[in-house]
């Protein structure tokens, strides 16, 4: 019997057809469940990732933005509509910059953007601090999933064996 072909995780797929990924090192990626809960996991998984690898500044800035990529992944995307949804987080270097891309399972209602929030809202400014923060960001969105990604500068020595 033969068995079938493995699937590629959400990550390699991606990886695979996105530009991006071609001057970058991936240092890891992992999945989370998209539940509010996992904003918190995915913030301490980056922290211990990027400690040491990048300034301290970076990295609080860098965890900043995660959380707030998360959590409009979980709550925007079908990735938190549908019961074991998930959420994929990946982490690379290169050209001196710290790189991070959230990957969720889209949405037919909705595409990331910078909102305009009311002073009164509770929400929507979570891509507008990515805007303000981060040395470059973007969206995209293919037939399966959406890709929030940015960037902000690793200004600090690296651990052995990694290279920015």
């Amino acid at each position: 019997m033969i068995a079938p072909p493995q699937t590629a995780c959400r990550y390699e797929r991606h990886r695979a057809a996105s530009l991006r990924w071609g001057a970058l090192r991936l240092l890891a990626h992992a999945e989370f469940s998209a539940v509010p809960g996992s904003v918190a996991t995915a913030r301490q998984w980056a922290r211990e990732l990027l400690t040491g690898t990048a300034s301290e500044t970076t990295v609080d800035d860098l965890v900043l933005l995660l959380s707030e990529v998360v959590t409009n992944a979980v709550v925007h995307s079908d990735s938190g509509r549908a019961p074991g949804g998930s959420v994929m987080v990946c982490l690379g270097f290169g050209g001196g910059l710290v790189h991070v891309e959230v990957i969720d399972d889209g949405s037919a209602a909705s595409v990331p953007f910078v909102r305009a929030a009311d002073a009164d809202s509770d929400g929507g400014r979570g891509l507008l601090l990515v805007d303000l923060i981060a040395t470059g960001w973007g969206a995209c969105r293919d037939a399966t999933a959406n890709v929030v990604w940015c960037r902000l500068p690793a200004t600090a020595p690296q651990k052995p064996g990694l290279s920015l």
